[in-house]
């Protein structure tokens, strides 16, 4: 797999990891995913200016907790970390109201436990 342009995630260049919970179910990469409790996603970003300058983006996370944790967003809890590791947000503590836009985002996979999966093109 490889990176890509996510459009969602400001254009950074991104790409998906996930922990040994979770790595079994996402690699199904499909439309009727359940996530176990525990999974964690990761998403790292960066930009390349116009003269190759690589610059370092947020870090995105995607952690599926117990069941009544959030049941409207299928109980994800999001965080993002900024370069250097200040924590921008986290849904239902720091910034709380500034992570709405990650469950907004992946209402549009509900129906796959809110999982946007890499890109065809970026998959083994």
């Amino acid at each position: 797999k490889h990176g890509y342009v996510s459009d969602t995630h400001g254009g950074r260049f991104a790409d998906n990891y996930v922990n040994k919970i979770g790595a079994a179910e996402y690699a199904k990469y499909s439309d009727e995913a359940k996530m176990p409790v525990g999974t964690t996603t990761a998403k790292p970003s960066f930009t390349v200016g116009k003269h190759g300058k690589v610059t370092l983006g947020p870090i995105f996370f995607m952690e599926k907790m117990t069941k009544g944790f959030d049941p409207s967003g299928g109980d994800w809890r999001y965080a993002m970390v900024m370069p250097g590791g200040s924590l921008f947000g986290l849904t239902g503590g720091k910034n709380s109201d500034g992570m709405k836009f990650c469950k907004e985002c992946h209402a549009g996979a509900e129906d796959a436990d809110f999982m946007m999966y890499l890109p065809e093109e970026a998959r083994k």
